[in-house]
């Protein structure tokens, strides 16, 4: 015995708002990275636990004393944890707004069309798959476009932080 389900498509209206549902919380997830994130901290915190990685495996290599390294790890070490604690922050603003939407307003508001889908790809996307699935894929090219953005701002900074010391170099000669 054949059991056939029958289920409608979902409606490109209904679709288009999701779709728009989603691009709002990546709009509000990525400003709350960057506000509370603070990406200068971070590309600061980046710089300064990368030359102290840097002098740690110098000193690995050299075979220095283990107080040495020991002191160099303890430099290392608040580095890391407050690079943890700026990257964690803006998580606490944006996952408990993906959870309300993801497991209360979306449920709410798209209920009547619970059974719809759209196939995308061959794959069957109920509301909730399409949500997420804009999140997931938007919010990658969204990370990836900022990273760029912030590793040639880094490299904008090193360069003139790099001009002002040639010329406090200059002057003082």
């Amino acid at each position: 015995m054949t059991t056939i389900a029958l289920t409608a498509a979902m409606p490109m209206g209904t679709v288009i708002l999701l779709i728009a549902i989603g691009l709002l919380y990546i709009a509000f997830s990525t400003l709350a990275q960057r506000k509370i994130g603070n990406p200068k901290k971070m590309r600061q915190l980046q710089q300064r636990m990368n030359a102290l990685s840097k002098e740690l495996n110098a000193l690995v290599k050299q075979n220095a004393p283990k107080e040495e390294i020991a002191k160099k790890q303890s430099e290392l070490m608040p580095l890391m944890s407050e690079n943890m604690k700026t990257s964690i922050k803006p998580m606490l603003a944006i996952m408990p707004v993906f959870f309300l939407l993801y497991y209360l307003v979306l449920p709410t508001a798209f209920h009547s069309i619970a059974n719809e889908y759209i196939t995308f790809l061959s794959m069957k996307l109920n509301y909730l798959g399409v949500f997420f699935a804009c999140v997931f894929v938007v919010g990658i090219a969204t990370s990836i476009i900022i990273m760029i953005y912030d590793r040639k701002k880094t490299k904008l900074e090193r360069q003139a932080i790099e001009a002002a010391k040639a010329a406090e170099a200059g002057t003082n000669t």
